[in-house]
């Protein structure tokens, strides 16, 4: 586990970039984003997609109304929102998690049913703090377990 504590739009972009970036070395790990709204969840997303190849040709929005958007990133983002399903998630995503070929970005992931969490993924949980964004990061799994060193180490000061 690790926190991270964002201070501005600048540190949430490059937190987005150095999880794009171990991601396209790791492969797709899951991101299940936690957290109020309006605390940044698709602003990481958004960050993160970006830093992606192909990411520039992605529109990166809140999939609140349409509950999935697609990216056509390499590895392909499906970018979630459970918010307006709580509890039963569309089938769209349940396969992607079972693929593992897609980069999947839940949002309001404490809305999954625990019998469709993935064996592997990176728990992110934002919440408001005096000085901007306050972030857990929580792996489970081996790989998610490397993201999250790789991320920490990179970030400014060493630790996350």
């Amino acid at each position: 586990m690790a926190v991270v504590t964002l201070h501005s739009l600048a540190d949430t972009r490059r937190l987005g970039r150095l999880l794009a970036a171990g991601l396209r070395e790791l492969g797709p790990v899951a991101l299940l984003l936690r957290g109020p709204l309006r605390s940044g969840k698709t602003t990481l997303t958004a960050a993160l997609t970006a830093a992606l190849p192909g990411g520039d040709l992605a529109e990166v929005g809140s999939p609140s109304f349409t509950i999935c958007n697609y990216y056509p990133t390499t590895p392909p983002v499906l970018h979630a929102d459970l918010y307006r399903s709580p509890g039963s998630p569309p089938e769209e995503l349940e396969e992607a998690l079972d693929d593992g070929r897609s980069q999947v970005i839940l949002e309001w992931a404490e809305y999954l049913p625990p019998q469709l969490l993935p064996e592997e993924y990176l728990d992110i949980s934002v919440d408001a703090c005096e000085k901007g964004r306050l972030l857990t990061l929580t792996a489970h799994g081996p790989r998610a377990e490397a993201l999250l060193r790789q991320t920490c180490g990179q970030w400014p000061g060493g630790e996350a």
